[in-house]
């Protein structure tokens, strides 16, 4: 029974539904119990009342033969055997004396030696007996006189009535106990639903955590544990729902991946990081300076938001972190915070990916008559600083290093439309299956002592050995100028 209780308990029914079988299984089991009870009493009460009833009628008849057999009053005798004997209680009544001869007889009786009962420890007692066609019990009592044992009286009584009443009480029972089950049963799950009633409010409620409700006043107001714990739910989930707005708004702020890590790890807000390997994409607007000159604010800031969505959706796909927008210039990571083997294949797959979405935009904005801008990509790889940098009151995660500083300065003598990678970035596994480059010799570049060696990437070759423009129509069909 306590493994099917097991069992019961981890499937996953309704609590409800799990209640209503345990509360129909023990009050089944209790009433059971109870009916197989009163029938046992039942019957012990009808066998007690035949005893009483067989004793009193023997006991009478003992006291009233006892003077007749002194005197040897044959008819008086014959006519006490005879008294009732036609009812249907009592089917015989018989007188013996005290050698065993028979002195008045009526009806039926039992065949015993009746002179061993004479000689017993009891002056009454019931004798049960039965034929193919009678079932009895006769009872004995000793004729005493002065006392003086003078002979024994029989009386037989008929079981037959007593047993049809305590078989009618028998079924009368069982089926009113088989009723009461059956009525219990259909009135556990209603009870069942109703005592769970509670439970089902508190996975109402933990299931508004999830969807920033709140719970309904007609359960706050509830003064009991369950209106306690509902309050507390409720707390909960405002604290749940605030967790949220902070999250979406930290998101759009911080790049999914670094507002993870901070809202996840407490030391994650901690100043300092480690060193890791990436890769590092800057993208910058070719001429802005003109641009910012030549139109309204608004319209520069429509402008670069425009292109910088769809850019930043490009890093997405290819596992990159946005991790800042610095005027009109972005900054993509690969491979940090979270680790990427393939993060220089997917850097530049990233930087051609946003030079095509950048020629089908401005391809678009021509034909609306509206202005259209260049991007330059500069790519380095290596070993780098990833952590938060700032002060205790004011920090933000970035990467630092002579990688990202080279990134920065190779975009800075990029052609418009061009992707300039450095050799480390070159060589990262999967490079040359995917594209041919074109390296542009020794460069000296702003800021650095020593020379870089930079690699153009070949476009054109890429687009043409490659599905990009099913890929931006499948991935990216929505570019359109707004």
């Amino acid at each position: 029974m306590f493994s099917i209780s097991k069992k019961i308990e981890n499937s996953s029914l309704p609590i409800a539904l799990k209640w209503s079988f345990m509360i129909a299984f023990f009050i089944t089991i209790v009433m059971t119990i109870l009916g197989w009870f009163l029938i046992n009493q039942q019957r012990s009460f009808y066998l007690q009342q035949n005893q009483v009833l067989g004793n009193s009628l023997v006991n009478q008849l003992a006291r009233a033969a006892s003077e007749p057999m002194l005197a040897e009053d044959n008819l008086a005798l014959a006519v006490l055997a005879q008294q009732d004997v036609k009812s249907n209680l009592i089917i015989g009544k018989q007188i013996f004396d005290k050698e065993g001869l028979l002195r008045a007889n009526s009806g039926i009786s039992a065949i015993w030696d009746f002179r061993t009962l004479m000689t017993g420890d009891k002056d009454t007692e019931g004798l049960l007996w039965q034929t193919p066609n009678t079932k009895a019990i006769t009872f004995y009592s000793l004729i005493h006189y002065q006392e003086t044992t003078v002979g024994i009286a029989l009386v037989t009584i008929n079981r037959k009535p007593f047993d049809e009443q305590l078989s009618n009480l028998t079924n009368t029972l069982t089926k009113t106990t088989a009723a009461l089950v059956i009525v219990s049963i259909l009135l556990a799950f209603p009870l069942a639903f109703f005592l769970s009633s509670p439970i089902r409010e508190l996975v109402e409620v933990s299931s508004s955590l999830h969807q920033d409700k709140r719970i309904g006043s007609n359960k706050a107001e509830r003064k009991d544990e369950i209106g306690r714990v509902l309050a507390s739910f409720d707390y909960l989930a405002q604290g749940m729902k605030e967790k949220r707005k902070v999250e979406s708004a930290f998101s759009q702020f911080l790049s999914p991946s670094i507002a993870r890590q901070v809202l996840s790890k407490p030391q994650g807000t901690e100043l300092g990081g480690k060193t890791l390997e990436g890769s590092v994409l800057f993208c910058d607007v070719v001429g802005f300076t003109q641009i910012s000159e030549n139109l309204p604010p608004i319209e520069v800031g429509d402008l670069l938001n425009q292109y910088f969505k769809y850019f930043s959706m490009a890093a997405h796909h290819f596992n990159g972190t946005v991790d800042k927008f610095i005027g009109d210039c972005m900054m993509v990571l690969f491979g940090v915070p979270e680790q990427d083997k393939q993060h220089g294949l997917n850097s530049v797959t990233c930087a051609i990916l946003i030079q095509k979405i950048a020629r089908k935009i401005n391809t678009q904005r021509l034909q609306a008559g509206l202005h259209i801008v260049e991007f330059r990509i500069g790519i380095n790889s290596g070993l780098m600083l990833a952590g938060n940098v700032g002060s205790e009151h004011r920090m933000q995660f970035t990467v630092v290093g002579d990688v990202v500083n080279l990134s920065s300065r190779i975009c800075t003598i990029c052609e418009p439309g061009e992707i300039l990678v450095t050799k480390d970035t070159l060589e990262q596994p999967g490079f040359r299956a995917i594209t041919q480059a074109q390296s542009l010799g020794m460069v000296k570049v702003k800021g650095r002592t020593k020379p870089v060696y930079p690699y153009r990437i070949d476009l054109e070759h890429f687009i043409r050995t490659s599905d990009i423009d099913n890929y931006i129509n499948n991935v990216l069909p929505e570019i359109i100028v707004s």
